[in-house]
C-alpha cells in the first residue's frame, strides 16, 4: 500500500466483504444471545475463533492459489458471483439456534456456515499484498466485535431483530455478486482498473 487512499480502499473492501459474508452470522449471533442463560463471553470467543479460523484457511489457500497460472486467478471471482446468484434463487429458510452456546459450539457453527466466506476471501486475498491481508484481518476482527455488539443489542429490542435479518438477507447476495465482479475486473489480466 503506497497511499492513504489505498489504505482506506482496503478497509472499505474488507468491510464490504465482511458484511456480505456474515449477514447470516448476524442472525445466528442474535439467536445465540437471545437464548435464556446465554454466556456472552462464550459467544464472542466462539465467533472470534470461527472467523479467525476461516481467515487463516483463506490466507493459506490464497497463497496456494498463487501457484495457479496467472490467467486463471481472476476467474476465482466467479465463486462469490455464483454464491450470490444461488442465494437469490433459493427459497428463504429460517435459522434455528442450537441449544448450546459454548465457545467451541459457536466456533463450529460459524465455520460450518462459512462456505461463502471462503468463496469470497480466497480470491480477494489472492489479489492482496501481505500488508493488505494484515489490514483486512484487523478489519475483520474489529467488525466481528461490532457484529457481536449489534446482535447483543438486537436481543434487547423486539422489533430490531426481524428488521435487521430482513435487510441483511436481502442485501447480502447483491453484495456478494458485486465483490465477485470486483475481483474479476480489478485483475491485471483485464487491466480495467489497473493503476
Amino acid at each position: 500500500m503506497h497511499s492513504i487512499a489505498e489504505v482506506f480502499q482496503t478497509i472499505g473492501i474488507a468491510a464490504v466483504m465482511f458484511a456480505a459474508t456474515n449477514a447470516d452470522d448476524l442472525v445466528l449471533l442474535t439467536l445465540f444471545f437471545a437464548q435464556p442463560g446465554c454466556r456472552p463471553s462464550q459467544i464472542v470467543l466462539g465467533q472470534l475463533a470461527g472467523i479467525g479460523s476461516l481467515v487463516a484457511i483463506s490466507y493459506t489457500l490464497s497463497t496456494l492459489a498463487l501457484a495457479v497460472p496467472h490467467g486463471w486467478v481472476p476467474w476465482l471471482g466467479l465463486v462469490p458471483v455464483y454464491l450470490g446468484i444461488r442465494w437469490l434463487r433459493r427459497s428463504p429458510e429460517g435459522h434455528a439456534a442450537p441449544p448450546v452456546t459454548t465457545w467451541w459450539a459457536v466456533a463450529g457453527i460459524t465455520m460450518a456456515n462459512g462456505a461463502d466466506n471462503l468463496g469470497v476471501y480466497i480470491p480477494a486475498f489472492t489479489m492482496q499484498s501481505g500488508r493488505e491481508k494484515i489490514l483486512t484481518g484487523a478489519v475483520f476482527f474489529a467488525l466481528t466485535m461490532v457484529w457481536c455488539l449489534i446482535a447483543r443489542g438486537a436481543t434487547q429490542h423486539r422489533t430490531l431483530g426481524p428488521v435487521l435479518s430482513r435487510i441483511c438477507g436481502r442485501a447480502a447476495p447483491y453484495v456478494l455478486i458485486g465483490i465477485g465482479l470486483w475481483v474479476i475486473a480489478h485483475h491485471p489480466v483485464f487491466g480495467w482498473f489497473a493503476p
